[in-house]
């Protein structure tokens, strides 16, 4: 049986929750004013803040960018701090960890918001 992590946890009910919703092309608002500590994710956020995606392309982007998260923190675990559970001793890739987790946090904050605004039908009585 396979062991899943938070973050797939996380990422995978993101795409998920975004593929149901299958809504138009729309801009990515979450992204907006989002900046993070590592120049190459920052340049990301900044050419998706330009971009239009439908539900169904965010969610896959949500599904990238957490699989690249994850991907980060597991290639680097042996280098945790032990007084720091959620640090590594190699301060540019925690940049690049902190980067994917904000990204990834943001988007799925994006597919929720979609997901608010989306018009329900009545329930019947």
């Amino acid at each position: 049986m396979k062991h899943f992590t938070e973050i797939e946890n996380f990422t995978f009910l993101g795409y998920v929750l975004a593929h149901e919703l299958g809504g138009g092309s729309k801009p990515i608002r979450t992204v907006a004013d989002l900046q993070v500590p590592d120049a190459e994710f920052q340049n990301f956020v900044n050419q998706a803040r330009t971009a239009s995606l439908t539900d169904e392309e965010l969610g896959d982007t949500v599904l990238d960018v957490g699989i690249n998260w994850e991907h980060f923190v597991a290639s680097n675990d042996n280098l945790l701090l032990p007084e720091h559970p959620l640090k590594i001793s190699d301060v540019l890739m925690q940049e690049k960890i902190d980067s994917l987790d904000v990204i990834t946090e943001a988007l799925v904050r994006e597919v929720n918001l979609r997901s608010i605004g989306m018009k329900k039908p009545p329930r019947p009585h």
